[in-house]
């Protein structure tokens, strides 16, 4: 009896734990990893990346391919939204995702959106982010006049443990919150956040580079040579993994 007992309590035990796994959305509607002008298979490392960085941290992704309503953010602890990858496959946000992402912020969700650069990759204008994030002090702004390849850093706060080099070529400004990471070049402002009361957070990105896993190592800054380059910025993956912990911190 007392074995049956201690068997079930060990069931319950495990049954808790599956049933308190946070669970983080990651969104690939908005004409993620559909880049017309690179092989698909260039990206194919990201989501199982993704997966073990989830994996290490002990939560779940859960895979989103449709629009985001409020409905499918019920049981949602953070979403992260990558840039879309060029402008022939922007999906833009509707008014249905730009209030409901909104509202899921105010309600103490935790929201990280990367946009890209607009000379290649994202009509800033038709995809509609500012209208989720001017709602928090935040506005991202035009691309900035730097070299490509010129990197970038972060600074040491509550969602960093120290300097994170990170890869930044093609880039865009964002002002308000507070300040996350800069250029390497003038040090312009690219990334920010902010933390509600309530525990909701959000953190915008001009630059989706670090979001995507690249950078080397053995990088070199300035150094252009196309698809080929070693990019600056070593850091990424610890970048997204704290970044990612910020967001589940309750």
């Amino acid at each position: 009896m007392m074995k049956k007992l201690v068997c079930m309590c060990a069931s319950l035990m495990i049954v808790l734990c599956a049933s308190a796994q946070q669970k983080v959305m990651f969104d690939l509607s908005h004409g993620q990893f559909q880049d017309t002008f690179v092989d698909s298979s260039y990206y194919d490392y990201v989501i199982p990346e993704y997966e073990w960085i989830a994996r290490e941290g002990g939560y779940t992704l859960v895979m989103n391919k449709s629009e985001i309503t409020g409905q499918a953010l019920e049981g949602i602890d953070a979403l992260l939204i990558l840039s879309p990858l060029a402008k022939s496959t922007q999906k833009n946000l509707t008014e249905t995702e730009k209030r409901a992402i909104g509202d899921y912020i105010e309600q103490g969700g935790s929201v990280i959106l990367f946009i890209d650069e607009e000379q290649y990759r994202v009509n800033l204008a038709e995809y509609g982010v500012n209208d989720i994030t001017r709602r928090f002090g935040i506005e991202v702004l035009d691309d900035l006049d730097v070299p490509g390849n010129c990197g970038a850093v972060t600074f040491e706060n509550e969602i960093f443990g120290g300097r994170r080099e990170i890869p930044c070529s093609g880039v865009r400004g964002v002002r308000g919150g507070i300040p996350a990471s800069v250029c390497m070049e003038q040090g312009y402002q690219i990334a920010s956040f902010v933390r509600l009361d309530n525990g909701g957070k959000l953190y915008v990105a001009g630059e989706t580079m670090a979001a995507l896993l690249m950078g080397y190592p053995d990088g070199e800054r300035n150094v252009h040579k196309m698809m080929e380059t070693r990019w600056w910025g070593k850091d990424s993956r610890i970048y997204m993994k704290e970044l990612l912990e910020w967001a589940l911190k309750k």
